[in-house]
């Protein structure tokens, strides 16, 4: 039987998951109807009192965002406690979301992303006009009709103008948002700049292999020139992703820029400048949280420290099947799934019982940093989206992040949980992970349990003593 929800609503599909919560299809038994409900992820450092405020907040929030009136937003109907959290409840769009259609079907046509464009631009006019940012603006949140109807959902992260914080996706999120400065307009505008991006593209402007390395490259990095949005469109995209707010276009502006681009035949697009880094970058914070502060200088011309690492390390040979075998406590199999990373795993008839994986990645200098110094960077950011990550959401805890002393130059750990199924007791599946720098190299471990009780002390040395021999092996 599906767990109901506060007596009323039916969860049926996990529709999907993300930074700020997790989002079902479910039965408003109430009124035989479907909707969709989202759980909002409840930060994991709060104690009882903050814990409060930040479900009153939630439910303040929700109720202003339905208020919100406009063809392109899915309406918010309800918002209620079960078990002390916050649920959203909205619409079901029957629309496929726009990530989707690009991935089944490649970039879209300069007029039609226009004219999604438009449409998007009408939603959040509407939601800033009420005080309302909408701070989750993504390829994901954006559903699209037969009839080419495009509409925003998941208002559920929508906060305050002038707020900090929040949730949202890193490669979506404008730079001030990751460095924990106050949001404002000019913040979702980004966000339906990056969008567009990817829709006329058919991949992010920020796009990287790892999601650490995501947040630095918003920071730090101009996107590559769009090649198939033509010149109109290209050039309104890249002046939506400028890093300061105040260099955005206003969302007037922004409406004539589309409604000419939905109406152009499109021409080829060349940028008019590249926009450069100035010799020195000071970023304050790295991540969805704000705080941390260091400055990189930028090495002069030829000055630039590759690192001690001139390629990625061969991440089996690091951890020996001896040690593999010593600290998952059974025989074991050891394969390299992808480049620069390998697992060892222990079985249980046809099933994986436990594993530790790890994967390693050197970097090399660029835009005027040495290649540890990129190396921090991305660590650093990799560290404070994992502080903004830590919550619960539905059948999953993520835990608070803790420094890990004796591991590469410097390291963190963070644990999480996800019960097996709701209402039939706490056993489900546990994450051990711990990431580390060192010179050049960044690298993570990941010790998971396929069927646990809890995060214990145990399984934390297991991850942190993997991690140190892969440390010993590397300065060996």
């Amino acid at each position: 039987m599906h767990y109901l929800l506060s007596g009323r609503y039916r969860l049926t599909e996990r529709l999907g998951e993300g930074g700020a919560g997790t989002v079902w299809r479910a039965l408003d038994e109430r009124l035989g109807r479907e909707v969709a409900v989202k759980q909002v992820r409840i930060p994991q450092q709060l104690d009882a009192a903050g814990r409060a405020a930040f479900v009153e907040q939630a439910i303040h929030e929700a109720r202003s965002a339905g208020r919100l009136r406009d063809p392109s937003i899915v309406m918010v109907h309800d918002v209620v406690l079960d078990q002390d959290l916050p649920w959203i409840v909205m619409d079901l769009a029957t629309g496929r979301s726009l990530d989707k259609i690009i991935k089944e079907t490649g970039p879209l046509p300069p007029h039609i992303v226009s004219r999604i464009g438009l449409q998007m631009l009408s939603a959040l006019e509407v939601a800033h006009a009420h005080g309302i940012l909408h701070q989750d603006v993504k390829p994901a949140n954006i559903l699209l009709d037969a009839d080419g109807t495009a509409m925003l959902t998941d208002f559920g992260v929508a906060a305050p103008v002038g707020g900090v914080g929040g949730g949202g996706s890193p490669g979506y999120m404008a730079p001030e948002r990751l460095n924990g400065l106050p949001a404002g307009p000019a913040s979702d505008l980004f966000s339906l700049g990056a969008s567009l991006y990817t829709a006329v593209e058919g991949k992010p402007p920020f796009y990287r292999e790892m999601q650490a390395a995501v947040a630095a490259a918003v920071l730090l990095h101009e996107p590559p020139p769009p090649e198939r949005a033509g010149r109109d469109l290209g050039r309104l995209i890249l002046d939506l992703l400028a890093k300061q707010p105040e260099r955005r276009p206003h969302a007037r502006e922004v409406r004539e820029r589309l409604t000419s681009s939905a109406h152009t035949a499109p021409v080829a697009y060349r940028p008019r400048r590249r926009w450069k880094l100035p010799a020195a970058l000071a970023v304050a914070g790295a991540a969805a949280v704000g705080g941390l502060v260091y400055a990189l200088a930028v090495a002069g011309p030829g000055q630039a420290e590759q690192g001690r690492f001139a390629g990625v390390p061969d991440a089996c040979a690091l951890l020996s099947d001896a040690q593999a075998r010593a600290l998952l406590g059974g025989e074991m199999r050891r394969d390299a799934p992808m480049p620069g990373g390998c697992r060892w795993k222990v079985w249980r008839g046809s099933g994986e019982e436990r594993s530790i994986s790890l994967r390693l990645t050197a970097h090399r200098p660029q835009d005027g940093h040495d290649g540890p110094g990129v190396a921090a960077l991305v660590f650093d950011a990799d560290r404070g989206a994992a502080a903004a990550s830590d919550g619960t959401s539905f059948r999953k805890t993520t835990y608070k992040i803790r420094d890990v002393q004796g591991v590469g130059e410097a390291a963190f750990a963070q644990d999480s949980f996800e019960t097996h199924q709701v209402g039939r007791g706490r056993t489900g599946q546990v994450w051990y992970r711990v990431a580390l720098r060192d010179s050049n190299l960044t690298a993570e471990v990941v010790y998971h349990i396929q069927d646990a009780r809890q995060v214990d002390a145990a399984g934390q040395r297991v991850a942190e003593t993997a991690a140190r021999q892969v440390t010993s092996s590397l300065r060996g």
